[in-house]
């Protein structure tokens, strides 16, 4: 603990290092903690972490940290949860840093304002806006420091200094804070996978198999063996964990809500005619949006750099572990994929996929590390270094891109809402229940950027790339509107289709949406039966969409909101 408060605080005063990385985070998060917005599962923040629907979908930690310490988890609180969340992801973004710190050493030492190139490519990844928009941001900022600590402890029991029960002490060690992670986030669980793997890879990238003075196991059955001790024990503790909450909570109460509990023992699993679909998708998301995704452009020359690095150091060292390495840094999230889909019916989606970050910051180690080693003249050193400033630059642009985007798209449900709100309290009794129905999208003019159009060089090499494999594969992504192809997830969600039927099919959550715009007046309708006939009279007597007129209907025991849009 020590040597790692010692590290940590060389970083700390590394005044180059702590002041870069300050001013990418601001760059990257300044305007999403400046101008908050409200959308999915915001208005629910008291559901999850209040009344404990996050433990019974397996997230479990920041509902405990909030029954242990009180601190209103479940109070909506915008700006200061976002500026608290960037702090805690520049410490967790350092101590990934430290962790490949200590691998690297003393074979090569990088300078420590090298690693600002790393850490900022890690933290403006402009992949991370698609959960940061979400209240807590599933805990992904706390999550990545977590799984960098449980790596530590893993790395420390392959210390060669270690006798056997140090090193058992350090696999459990490894394993309660891995339960942690995946209990902010189960994703962490492939992030733990690649990080460990990654420094793998490392120490057999710089010392081989018969260097001296090396501090680390470099056999491969050691790694394999601790690795998976760790990941067992922490999911029986998870599993344990989970059972006590669901006792003492009694949150058996709320399997009537549609929550999903991800757990790969799940008791349901999905027909698997799909998983060949869903893999195909994997392609499509992960690979080829690099035409029209800066992250996964990203992602894909980082895979290039790995790939490159193996092949060239595996053949000259006559080490195989080295392209096996890559491969396992390539197929480990093609696997957990295929998992998600068994499961769930669904590929990975861009929230969950905390992974990517983590492999671009990994290939800028490996060319920071290759620098080094070979003393590449200062003028090649300058021009690197000027090539990563502007991936970051264009990364924190992105960033930015999506946060205002969201912003929007906040601003434009909070218009809708309240027109809504007008209406019913200019023209209907408002002391009647309320069904909400319909279908409404974000509107093109707000999300025109995640469209790319079907005439554009883009959209052309998708098809190449996606045809040979499967026509009709490109077609998934279309957009309902027809207005082009769509390659985010996050920016065309709307949070009034969401709120119609979220968790119990109810539109409970436009209510508290109102609620916490100043609008107290309505309820909603709960009696299923109802709500199912105002649909047939609203798809029977084709009721017209907002905002036009006729749009709301009063009935006897309730009114029909029909929100379609057009």
């Amino acid at each position: 603990m020590r040597e790692l408060i010692r590290e940590m605080v060389s970083f700390v005063k590394c005044r180059i290092y702590i002041a870069a990385v300050g001013f990418i985070a601001l760059c990257s998060y300044g305007f999403a903690i400046t101008h908050y917005s409200i959308g999915k599962d915001d208005t629910a923040v008291s559901l999850y972490f209040e009344d404990g629907v996050a433990p019974l979908a397996g997230r479990w930690c920041l509902f405990v940290m909030n029954k242990v310490f009180h601190i209103h988890i479940g109070d909506f609180a915008p700006w200061m949860v976002e500026l608290v969340s960037v702090l805690i992801f520049i410490l967790s973004v350092t101590l990934w840093c430290v962790l490949w710190k200590r691998v690297c050493e003393p074979r090569v030492v990088l300078p420590l304002w090298n690693y600002l190139f790393v850490a900022g490519i890690f933290i403006s990844c402009p992949l991370i806006s698609e959960v940061f928009i979400y209240y807590l941001h599933n805990g992904v900022c706390t999550g990545y420091g977590v799984t960098a600590l449980s790596l530590l402890c893993l790395l420390e029991s392959f210390s060669l200094k270690n006798n056997r029960a140090q090193s058992v002490r350090y696999i459990f060690g490894a394993s309660l804070l891995l339960t942690v992670a995946i209990g902010f986030y189960e994703s962490f669980a492939i992030v733990y996978i690649l990080g460990g793997v990654m420094a793998f890879f490392l120490l057999r990238l710089l010392y081989g198999k018969a260097d001296a003075g090396i501090k680390y196991s470099l056999k491969v059955f050691p790694w394999i063996r601790n690795g998976f001790l760790t990941g067992l024990v922490s999911i029986l503790l998870r599993s344990m964990i989970l059972t006590v909450l669901k006792a003492a909570y009694d949150l058996q109460r709320f399997e009537i809500y549609n929550v999903q509990y991800r757990n790969i023992f799940a008791d349901t699993f999905k027909p698997e005619e799909g998983l060949a679909m869903n893999i195909k998708r994997f392609y499509v998301m992960y690979y080829v949006h690099a035409f029209v995704y800066l992250p996964i452009t990203i992602l894909v020359l980082a895979i290039i750099v790995i790939g490159i690095f193996s092949l060239y150091y595996g053949i000259r060292k006559k080490d195989i572990m080295l392209p096996l390495c890559s491969m396992a840094i390539v197929l480990f999230p093609v696997l957990m994929s295929m998992l998600e889909s068994i499961i769930a019916g669904v590929p990975t989606q861009y929230r969950s996929s905390q992974y990517v970050p983590l492999i671009g910051a990994f290939a800028v180690l490996l060319l920071l590390i290759k620098l080094k080693q070979n003393g590449a003249a200062k003028w090649l050193s300058v021009c690197c270094c000027l090539f990563f400033s502007v991936i970051i630059y264009d990364q924190c642009a992105d960033m930015n891109r999506w946060f205002y985007l969201d912003y929007l798209k906040y601003r434009d449900t909070a218009e809708v809402m309240d027109n809504v709100a007008y209406d019913l309290k200019a023209g209907y009794d408002i002391s009647k229940p309320i069904v909400f129905r319909g279908a409404y999208r974000v509107p093109y003019s707000i999300s025109k950027d995640a469209y790319c159009s079907f005439d554009s060089p883009q959209y052309r090499w998708i098809c190449r790339f996606t045809d040979p494999i499967d026509p009709h594969l490109k077609e998934k992504y279309f957009a309902e509107n027809g207005r082009g192809y769509v390659f985010t997830e996050m920016p065309i969600s709307s949070t009034l289709q969401w709120g119609i039927t979220a968790f119990d099919g109810t539109a409970g959550q436009l209510i508290e949406f109102w609620n916490m715009h100043g609008h107290s007046s309505f309820r909603c309708e709960t009696d299923p039966v109802l709500m199912e006939e105002a649909e047939q009279i609203r798809t029977g007597e084709g009721m017209p969409g907002y905002p036009t007129e006729g749009y709301i209907k009063e009935c006897d025991n309730y009114i029909i909101v029909n929100l379609d849009s057009y």
